[in-house]
């Protein structure tokens, strides 16, 4: 059987999601798993998970004098630039894999093995889990020299990792939130640097390398899912190798906090929330977790937006003028001011856009004819420079200004 490694970092403290992880990795027996942190990890973690103490300055340290240019990351996140990069810096631990890979620690996996088989690993140098683009929260890459420099083939690759803005150089230079049907679509996107899948597809067409791009993962909040010894399946009807949190962790109905000392060998995730039994007490909870308490949220915000712009109009003057972003897309939103000193927004083709607050939700803010509304943090003090945008189906995006505008 080949050998296979993922390796993550992750600075600061330890999120609620952790413990779900480490569950699917101790059902994963035959893959090890490298977790690389400044964290101390004082619970009992499975065999196959080593847990390195490692924090920023460790990694500039390393990547400094492998690279042979100066690297100062100051922040964890900007650490994702650099995950194609990882089978070179981290080639003394990876010496006795046959296969190393990157995982994001937001991810529940089920039998890895039985879709990344022995026979997938003989054919392809790198394996990615969706069809159309690269999902950086789970990949694999063959271990030797020419794989594990590929990331020098980019024409970009000095300018990212010198850089402390972050341009998803290990997927699509945040592209594949547009449209992808296949991989070459990365082609068609105006990117400001070249990814690696760029890179990766190029190589491929030079028949270079060759790379499994398949559908083995699941996001987004279906709700319908069970995880049983290892064992992940939606609705009882397909099975499938991880599924990521990122947009559940995101959504404000979701419950997104650990009630569990320990984690069972039997667990349902449904859209907004997380349980033991499937018994028809917790079905009606589950229905009204997934439909009412979103249905009278919404009603409720909807009531407060239309009586605060008929009565009250009260138009806001709280948020720092500038541009924002949210750290997984390009496009920002600029915030100005009227001479009059209230806020207004831009959003993408859009003229100016009042905002103003609600009555009753005074941490919300809100354009009727946009449909769009802002949450802000109550415990923030004032200005702010940092918001969300939410959605009706919970979703949430976090823009924070930049003190220097960003040219994208």
């Amino acid at each position: 059987m080949k050998k296979i490694c993922l390796t993550n970092i992750f600075i600061g403290k330890a999120p609620w999601f952790f413990k779900f992880f480490l569950k699917s990795c101790e059902a994963n027996p035959t893959v090890d798993f490298f977790v690389f942190t400044d964290q101390i990890i004082d619970y009992h973690v499975t065999y196959n998970v080593k847990i390195i103490p490692f924090s920023l300055s460790d990694f500039n340290q390393l990547a400094t004098k492998k690279l042979g240019f100066d690297i100062d990351v100051k922040k964890g996140y900007k650490l994702c630039d650099f995950r194609p990069a990882f089978g070179f810096l981290f080639s003394e631990y990876l010496t006795e894999y046959d296969f190393w890979g990157i995982t994001d620690i937001d991810v529940i996996y089920g039998r890895i093995r039985e879709f990344i088989t022995d026979e997938v690993l003989e054919e392809y140098d790198i394996i990615c889990v969706r069809h159309a683009f690269i999902t950086a929260c789970c990949m694999l890459y063959r271990n030797n020299g020419y794989i594990n420099n590929l990331y020098t083939k980019s024409k970009d690759y000095r300018t990212i990792f010198t850089s402390s803005k972050n341009y998803a150089f290990d997927e699509t230079n945040f592209e594949n939130g547009n449209s992808f049907f296949e991989i070459h679509d990365i082609f068609k996107r105006n990117c400001e640097i070249e990814s690696i899948q760029h890179v990766i597809v190029k190589e491929g067409d030079l028949r270079n390398l060759k790379a499994q791009f398949d559908l083995l993962l699941v996001d987004g909040t279906p709700g319908k899912l069970k995880w049983e010894n290892g064992i992940f399946s939606y609705d009882g009807k397909f099975e499938f190798m991880v599924y990521h949190l990122l947009y559940y962790k995101c959504n404000i109905f979701a419950n997104n906090s650990l009630k569990w000392n320990q984690i069972p060998d039997v667990f349902y995730i449904d859209k907004f929330d997380y349980r033991k039994t499937d018994s028809i007490r917790t079905r009606f909870k589950v229905f009204y977790t997934d439909n009412l308490k979103p249905f009278f949220w919404n009603f409720g915000k909807k009531m407060d937006c239309f009586f605060s712009y008929l009565i009250f109009k009260k138009k806001v003057k709280t948020i720092e003028t500038g541009d924002y972003y949210y750290h997984l897309d390009k496009q920002k939103i600029v915030v100005g001011r009227y001479d009059d000193g209230t806020n207004f927004l831009i959003l993408k083709g859009s003229s100016a856009i009042s905002i103003y607050q609600m009555s009753f939700n005074k941490n919300y803010f809100f354009n009727i004819y946009y449909g769009l509304m802002i949450k802000i943090e109550k415990y923030k003090s004032t200005p702010y420079n940092r918001f969300h945008i939410v959605c009706s189906t919970g979703h949430s995006k976090a823009y924070s200004k930049f003190e220097k505008s960003i040219k994208i």
